[in-house]
């Protein structure tokens, strides 16, 4: 009984200073919101944190007290990221925090000498950084992408997050991929295509187009411009809407695809490689149309589905020619369905698949497209 009574006497002891072993005294933290990582020169990496100044953040009132920038860019170069946090934080008065690292911006020079799963890994095996972090290939200094300003948004990375959200209203915008799923690429050796982020001439930022890797020797391949990233969406079934610009008796028209499906099957061919066939429908309305207001645009309803078809047709065949041609890469993820529909074939060909003989350069794949064009007419004749 004696023991017993000794025993709860230490819990009741222990137990109120267990729950905090691990806080965080915010006032001795600086909180990351934003990391960009450039190539420098002897082979070095710039790591740059972007940190939170709280006092001259929005307060309840919705006023931003003046006098100074809500956030703080900070740099460090080592031979590593893990040297050059080290180096930050002898630096600064506020130990970096990963916590709410929203997003990992790497430059194209350091993904195309370094292996990007290297890069990263600091952040793949600290606890601190979130798993949700998106990562993006920037095209140019990353450190650049986080100076630039939004007069809506308070700090960059915010005005990144926010145009990368656009994704669902532009069919050019690669969809976001956080630090876990690009874990699970490398892990599993899939080819895959990051968001690519840029500054515009006129100093705005731009989340359109891709860049490309290849699973097995995790090279970055290039970037996908705004067409073939379009294309890419398309064959992944990420697409909610897009424009199309068509020309349609001699006259600029606009089809707003509104509704986007797609199907891909699979079987093998006479040479006992899979063969693709992608099914792809789409219901549109017609967006804006140079056509004069006597021209019926009922009468030219098929014209305007078949120019619709072989457009959307043609993006398709342009990024898949990429894949197979040009990268050699099958970052559109055929080798999903591959493994889906005909197992036994997969596990014949993974190995093989966008590497060594790469099966996936001579596989056959077609594409066919159904368009249907809804509120027919002219502004004074519409549907």
């Amino acid at each position: 009984m004696a023991s017993m009574l000794r025993i709860l006497i230490v819990f009741m002891l222990v137990w109120p200073i267990a729950g905090c072993w691990d806080r965080i005294e915010i006032e001795e933290r600086g909180f990351v919101v934003g990391t960009a990582l450039d190539a420098a020169e002897g082979g070095q990496i710039k790591l740059t944190f972007q940190i939170v100044v709280p006092t001259q953040m929005k307060g309840s009132s919705g006023q931003k007290n003046e006098g100074g920038s809500p956030f703080i860019n900070l740099s460090a170069t080592a031979d590593s990221v893990f040297k050059a946090a080290r180096k930050m934080s002898n630096e600064i008065s506020r130990s970096p925090y990963l916590a709410h690292n929203q997003v990992i911006i790497i430059s194209e020079g350091l993904v195309g000498t370094e292996h990007v799963g290297d890069v990263l890994d600091l952040f793949v095996r600290d606890p601190e950084n979130r798993r949700a972090s998106n990562i993006m290939v920037a095209h140019g200094e990353a450190s650049k992408i986080l100076e630039i300003h939004s007069k809506i948004e308070t700090l960059p990375v915010q005005y990144i997050r926010s145009t990368q959200e656009n994704k669902d209203k532009s069919e050019s915008i690669t969809p976001p991929t956080n630090i876990g799923e690009l874990h699970n690429f490398l892990l599993s050796k899939s080819s895959y295509a990051l968001p690519k982020v840029s500054i515009t001439e006129d100093d705005r930022i731009s989340t359109s187009g891709a860049a490309v890797f290849n699973g097995e020797n995790y090279e970055f391949k290039g970037f996908l411009d705004n067409d073939e990233t379009t294309g890419r969406n398309m064959m992944q079934g990420t697409v909610k809407t897009a424009s199309l610009e068509l020309v349609v008796q001699g006259k600029q028209l606009v089809y707003e695809v509104r509704e986007f499906n797609r199907i891909v099957r699979v079987h093998l061919d006479d040479r006992g490689l899979p063969e693709f066939h992608v099914e792809i429908s789409v219901r549109g309305n017609i967006g804006e149309s140079e056509l004069d207001e006597n021209e019926n645009l009922r009468e030219l309803n098929g014209e305007i589905k078949r120019k619709a078809e072989q457009r959307i047709k043609q993006i398709a065949m342009d990024v898949i020619l990429k894949a197979q041609n040009d990268y050699k890469t099958d970052f559109l993820g055929f080798w999903k369905k591959c493994q889906e529909r005909e197992y036994g074939t997969w596990m014949r060909y993974k190995n093989d698949w966008d590497r060594g003989r790469n099966i996936f350069s001579q596989c056959k794949i077609h594409v066919n497209v159904d368009a249907k064009v809804r509120t027919i007419g002219t502004i004074t004749g519409t549907e």
